[in-house]
């Protein structure tokens, strides 16, 4: 949490000037003269293990095997028939059988016969595979491709970057969230920095204590398109196979694909900036390791986020499929100067990213954990910051019969009553996916350990809050580069599933924070046309 200020050494978001009742938290000096909340964090190891998310089929999906939403039923087969029994099925039997196949057992299936390669080579198969991995896409045509197992084929095995579509970077103190989608108009897979923009602030006083002031905040999302962060374009099969055929299997995989970000496909990269992708390998998390994403955020694996030779040596890369990570994958950006494709020159400013992805279960929300979901909340002079609002699983299940119908109450207000006390139990932690220079991205921003009756502070009866459920929070808080963090005493306002707000006590404000609807980015068609752009002199066409 910061103002701007005349002598802040950092550059912040906007000039906006913001307002605080109480202690200004953009002079570094005033963190100290607002007191800490005793709390006991859990070590990194303990907390590593309480965000292990077990990982099933569907979290190792290059393996050789059935998705895991897919379960075939033992078949008695005796021995005089394994060889035709399922040969001698009708067509529409055997393609029903395959449809509960992967991709590789497709292909494993396709080397057997004719009959059956002739089945599983089927483009009704092949367009079903990529259909799942592209959310938000309805296909309707392979192109640039002739068939979607040529499709599937040429982007394999990054099909992982558009199912998973929410990935988060590990970039300097502030990080950085992307979208991952598919463009059917182009047949390329391609990632944009999701950004969210404000108007000026407003400062109201609070009705309940006139010393405290209320931020306005009416964030529009929208993806930075102007340049993709990642982009992986299609081959036709037979480019595919002459770009491929004289590489090791195990190079396939270890390989950094060069991306043609600043280039169009019939120019050379004049710009300067070169990016590539890279696939990862997941690690056994140790000790002295420093891993991605952070402990703080739940995730099936974890990769590393530090090399002294710059992620080149073998143990960084897988080299089979099995080894492939699917929930994290590198970029490398660099610099050269007066360059051509023909005559490569040295790296400059070489960075390596590494971004991860979210389970989708924890933005996903549920009748009993509404609020999960990824968030953008407002940081004062430090802009707009995504979240994840996470909502970890109960020990226990919600046992209804522990909810006794009072003696005064109607069966009405006895199911409402029992309603609320099984969404509003348990912790809510709100997890910064991009962050500033006072509390870095990976950090908790603020959290309500007990949004139940435990935790319960009072119902809003002032006007601008009326209804909403306010309960004990804690923020966390720092100065710059993130020393001497400490938690602050707050307060959560759940105005409604979608907006929350915290009142931060010592400082004397209440800042917002609301969803972010990810599903609404992920149609290339439906993006909003580009804004004009002046030509030399300065008019618009």
């Amino acid at each position: 949490m910061a103002s701007s200020s005349a002598d802040d050494q950092y550059p912040m978001d906007n000039d906006y000037e913001y307002l605080h009742g109480r202690v200004d938290p953009g002079i570094e000096e005033n963190i100290n003269l607002v007191e800490s909340v005793p709390v006991q964090m859990p070590e990194r190891e303990e907390l590593e293990q309480r965000n292990f998310l077990n990982a099933s089929r569907e979290g190792t999906p290059f393996q050789n095997e059935l998705p895991s939403r897919y379960s075939l039923p033992a078949l008695a087969v005796t021995e005089t028939t394994k060889s035709n029994y399922l040969l001698s099925l009708p067509s529409e039997l055997i393609d029903n059988i395959l449809s509960f196949l992967g991709p590789i057992d497709l292909v494993a299936t396709s080397s057997t016969c004719r009959l059956l390669s002739s089945h599983a080579k089927s483009d009704l198969v092949w367009q079903r595979h990529v259909q799942e991995n592209v959310p938000g896409v309805r296909l309707t045509s392979p192109y640039p491709c002739r068939t979607y197992r040529e499709l599937y084929i040429t982007h394999d095995p990054h099909w992982f970057l558009t199912k998973y579509k929410v990935w988060f970077c590990d970039y300097f103190l502030t990080g950085k969230i992307i979208l991952t989608r598919y463009d059917p108009r182009r047949g390329c897979i391609e990632g944009y920095q999701l950004i969210a923009e404000r108007e000026a602030p407003t400062f109201v006083p609070w009705e309940v204590d006139d010393e405290v002031l209320i931020h306005s905040f009416n964030p529009k999302c929208r993806l930075h398109k102007d340049i993709p962060v990642l982009q992986l374009d299609a081959l036709r099969l037979e480019a595919w196979i002459l770009s491929t055929w004289s590489t090791k299997p195990s190079h396939r995989f270890c390989a950094e694909t060069p991306m043609r970000i600043n280039a169009s496909s019939n120019q050379p990269n004049v710009s300067g900036v070169f990016s590539n992708f890279s696939l990862t390998v997941p690690v056994d998390p140790k000790p002295y390791m420093e891993l991605w994403p952070p402990s703080t955020i739940p995730a099936r694996h974890r990769v590393r986020n530090a090399s002294q030779e710059g992620f080149t040596g073998i143990g960084h890369k897988p080299h089979k499929r099995s080894q492939v990570s699917n929930q994290a994958f590198r970029i490398r950006r660099w610099m050269e100067l007066g360059t051509t494709s023909a005559s490569p020159g040295m790296h400059i400013g070489e960075e390596v990213y590494t971004y991860s992805t979210l389970d989708p279960k924890l933005y996903t929300p549920t009748e009993e954990k509404p609020f999960r979901g990824i968030w953008v909340g407002d940081y004062s002079g430090h802009g707009c910051e995504f979240l994840l609002m996470n909502q970890p699983d109960n020990d226990t299940p919600f046992d209804e019969k522990s909810v006794i119908r009072g003696d005064d109450e109607t069966l009405e207000e006895w199911e409402a009553r029992k309603k609320e006390e099984r969404i509003y139990r348990g912790s809510l932690e709100a997890i910064k996916l991009t962050g500033d220079p006072n509390v870095p991205r990976g950090e908790y921003t603020f959290i309500a350990d007990d949004i139940s009756k435990n935790g319960f502070v009072r119902t809003a009866t002032e006007s601008r809050f009326e209804g909403a459920r306010i309960v004990k929070s804690r923020g966390h808080v720092a100065a710059r580069m993130f020393r001497n963090d400490k938690y602050i005493e707050s307060q959560l306002i759940i105005v409604s599933h979608d907006r929350l707000a915290q009142y931060w006590v010592g400082f004397g404000h209440i800042s917002f924070y609301e969803r972010v609807k990810i599903d609404e980015f992920l149609d290339p068609a439906k993006d909003p046309p580009p804004k004009p752009k002046p030509d030399e002199d300065g008019f618009f066409d």
